[in-house]
Order: C-alpha cells, then sequence, then structure tokens
C-alpha cells in the first residue's frame, strides 16, 4: 500500500506543471499607473515590493510603468503599453541564466554585474533575441506591416558595452551592437547594420519611463561609436539622424518620444547625414 502511495506520488509530482513551482525572482521597485501582473491565469494588481516569479507575465497600460529588480540586483524598467514575460530567472553559483520575452513594447535593462562562465541572459521579441553578458540596453518592440501582414520589428539601443543581436529565422546572423548604436530586425530579415543612434531619441524612450527609469544608466551615449558586422568586421557607425524622418510605433511610445524625434530631426538636419538603404522596412521609425 505504502508502495503504491508512494509512486502515485511521484506520478503526479512529474504531472505537475511547472508554474506551480515558480519561483521568485525579483520584486517591484517602481509602480505607476495600470500595471498587472498574470501568474498561472490570475490577474493580480502589484504593489512596491511585491514579489516577482519566474513565468510572471507582466503588463502596463497607457501613461504607466514599472520598474522590477532581480535578485541578482539587475532592473527593467517597462514602458507604457508594454508587456514582459518572466520566463526563467536562475543563479547557480557563478552561473546565471535569465530569459525574457517582450511581445510588445519598451524595456530598458541594466544588468548589475558581469555574468559567470556559461551564463546566458536573452531578451526575447517576436523577431529577434539580444544577447548580453553585462551591459545596459533598450528593447522597443514596434508594430508594423510587412507584405500587407500585420507583425513588428524590435529595435535595440546600446547603451553600455555590447550587445548580439540576431534574427530568431536567421540565427547565424548575428550582429554585434556596441554602445551608442542601435539595430532593426524586421520578420524574416537578417539585423540592420549597426548605425550610431541620435542621443536625443533615446533619452525621449528613456522619458517614457518616467520614475521608472533606472538609476544611473545613460539616456544616450555618444554617437559614431563603431560597430561589429555580421561577418565580423569593424565598420564606423552611421553619422546621427540617419534614419529616414517618419512616425514612430503607433500606441508603445508617449508623447515625450515625439518631441524628441522633432529634436532628432533638426539634429539630421544640420548634418552631412546619409540615407539608411538597408532593405526590409515598409515602414520606418526615428533613431
Amino acid at each position: 500500500m505504502i508502495r503504491k502511495l508512494v509512486v502515485s506520488i511521484l506520478v503526479i509530482s512529474l504531472a505537475v506543471p511547472l508554474p506551480l513551482f515558480a519561483a521568485v525572482i525579483g520584486e517591484f521597485a517602481v509602480i505607476t499607473g495600470d500595471v498587472t501582473v498574470t501568474r498561472a491565469g490570475k490577474v493580480m494588481k502589484p504593489k512596491v515590493k511585491d514579489k516577482v516569479e519566474t513565468l510572471d507575465l507582466i503588463q502596463t497600460g497607457k501613461n504607466s510603468n514599472a520598474r522590477v529588480v532581480l535578485t541578482d540586483a539587475s532592473a527593467m524598467a517597462l514602458g507604457p503599453n508594454t508587456k514582459l514575460e518572466m520566463k526563467q530567472f536562475d543563479i547557480q553559483g557563478t552561473k546565471t541564466t535569465g530569459l525574457f520575452y517582450v511581445p510588445m513594447g519598451l524595456v530598458q535593462t541594466n544588468i548589475a554585474k558581469a555574468l559567470g562562465p556559461g551564463s546566458k541572459f536573452e531578451m526575447q521579441t517576436p523577431t529577434a533575441i539580444a544577447g548580453v553578458r553585462g551591459t545596459a540596453w533598450i528593447t522597443l518592440v514596434e508594430p508594423m506591416l510587412q507584405a500587407g501582414v500585420a507583425g513588428s520589428q524590435s529595435t535595440f539601443y546600446g547603451l553600455a558595452q555590447t550587445i548580439s543581436v540576431f534574427n530568431t529565422a536567421l540565427p547565424t546572423q548575428v550582429m554585434t551592437v556596441a554602445a551608442g548604436n542601435f539595430t532593426v530586425v524586421a520578420a524574416g530579415v537578417a539585423p540592420t547594420v549597426a548605425a550610431a543612434f541620435v542621443p536625443a531619441t533615446v533619452a525621449g524612450l528613456t522619458s517614457t519611463l518616467g520614475a521608472a527609469a533606472i538609476p544611473g544608466v545613460a539616456a544616450g551615449v555618444g554617437a559614431g561609436a563603431a560597430a561589429v558586422g555580421t561577418t565580423g568586421a569593424v565598420g564606423a557607425g552611421t553619422a546621427a539622424g540617419t534614419a529616414t524622418v517618419a512616425g514612430i510605433g503607433t500606441g508603445t511610445i508617449a508623447a515625450g518620444v515625439v518631441a524628441a524625434a522633432a529634436v532628432a530631426a533638426a539634429v539630421a538636419a544640420t548634418t552631412s547625414a546619409k540615407t539608411d538603404t538597408t532593405p526590409a522596412h515598409t515602414t520606418t521609425s526615428r533613431h
């Protein structure tokens, strides 16, 4: 009888889904406006100091934002109309594994310290994966139309050190993005060549984070930093203001970004910027 009971318990434990054993991986440091957490199918309204667990889906509404601090002091700040899924975060000795998914919106990330050997820290989006070791960057996922089909594109802005970005459909074509540069990834297309962003544009993005913006993370770093291409050769970053002046993604970025983009346009008008001829986009945005 006891043996049958033990076997039954083992069978049940194997059948129980992982969400029931989700671990605490951090807590909310800042919450402004309409912020929710979906956990095991239940939607909750978190408060500052409330715990964050693996598999949590954090969502911000209009004019709302939040900052999450992980157990290793790394931080993520969510802009308005953003979703962030905490897929996995685990520390075993010097090895850290972090997997996060941004289906839409704006997330500023800062890794508190360099990751040890064998570590993996990835920010995933519908079109791309950004892998890092110890750095700061911004992930922006915007809606777009490609060949008449609704989808999204992902833009990554390097704020410190470097990030490695690739399209999930083209994992061998990796773009290394140094601080001060950005790359754009649309569905089915390799990342654009890393180019210098206009600091005013990134400052505008950061402004939408409000009080949730991560302290000590620069809003924009020097333009013109060198960028490493998919072939591994180092090329000069494109001059600030190279991207075509057009509308910024709807529903994702607050009005502060539009104002910043106007500043960026003025900067571009006074520089000898060249037009980015990288194909693959049916919509354009300012960088």
